[in-house]
């Protein structure tokens, strides 16, 4: 590799959020930013770089600029490093080749999710009034549960758990733990109506007082017992940030539902799989590979 690298000066910030540049995929000579090997990197990449680094929309201009140097240093170390890389073949290698395209096929996925979340409008005032109206219990009523909980590891065999719903205290859980081996840790926690799951805050609003119930949380199991409730309701610009949320969240679901989804379930179903390899059937009602929601803004 030629050892030549030249970077180039900063630009402002005025041109870092400039327009395309001209048809047919030509850049404007003005908007490389730095070169690296003979190879050109654009504003574009830069800008590209930095929309992973959420910068705060109130940051100083030096700050922004350091910031701007920052990513522009991580892209040249990137690109010189690859070039490394592609000198000594591993850009031909099969274990590349198959990256290159898991790379390939997840940004086109999370394009995919931007594209149609850009698709899903703001609700008007009058709607998210409405929301708040109709769901007292997020909000107006909205309940605060104070925990005793118990993080421990999921044992290998499942069936093990049965033998906890009988148990009435969480120093019987405890007690149950140190017995079958499994690692464990009890700490307090809060349950907020307003932001946990919602499947989750409708089962724990029916349990009976006292009740001690178990749930997955990624890989390991949480037992739970509710010590106390509070009424804290949520109003104002909070209150309106969180329903405006909601709602685009759903309407996000039902856009997927609508536009989406009937497209994934039909190549689905044209899918053949060799013996042994088909996944377990999913269950009536459930989303076929959408992408995520994507978070409240």
């Amino acid at each position: 590799m030629r050892n030549k690298i030249v970077t180039g000066l900063m630009i402002g910030t005025a041109v870092l959020l400039a327009g395309c540049g001209k048809k047919g995929g030509e850049i404007e000579k003005g908007q490389v930013v730095a070169t690296v090997d003979g190879q050109d990197v654009t504003v574009h990449e830069l800008n590209a770089e930095l929309q992973g680094a959420n910068i705060p929309p109130n940051i100083g201009t030096e700050q922004k600029k350091q910031l701007e140097q920052m990513a522009l240093a991580q892209v040249v170390n990137r690109r010189i490093l690859a070039d490394i890389a592609r000198e000594r073949g591993l850009d031909k290698t099969p274990m590349f080749l198959l990256q290159e395209k898991r790379a390939e096929e997840q940004i086109l996925v999370q394009m995919l999710q931007r594209q149609m979340s850009s698709a899903v409008k703001a609700p008007a005032s009058t709607e998210v009034a409405d929301f708040i109206a109709q769901n007292p219990d997020l909000f107006a009523e909205r309940k605060i549960f104070s925990i005793d909980q118990i993080q421990f590891e999921a044992p290998k065999d499942p069936q093990v758990l049965r033998k906890y719903q009988p148990l009435k205290t969480m120093d019987e859980v405890e007690a149950a733990l140190k017995a079958d081996g499994l690692q464990f840790k009890r700490a307090p926690a809060t349950l907020d109506v307003a932001t946990a799951n919602p499947e989750l805050v409708q089962q724990v609003l029916k349990m009976p007082k006292d009740e001690i119930f178990i749930i997955p949380a990624g890989r390991v199991m949480v037992a739970n017992r509710i010590t106390d409730t509070k009424v804290q309701p949520l109003t104002g610009p909070q209150a309106q940030q969180l329903a405006t949320g909601m709602i685009q969240q759903k309407k996000f679901q039902d856009l997927i539902k609508r536009d989406l989804e009937p497209k994934v379930k039909k190549a689905e179903s044209e899918v053949k799989y060799q013996a042994g390899f088909a996944p377990p059937k999913k269950p009536d009602g459930a989303a076929a590979g959408a992408p995520a929601a994507p978070a409240a803004k």
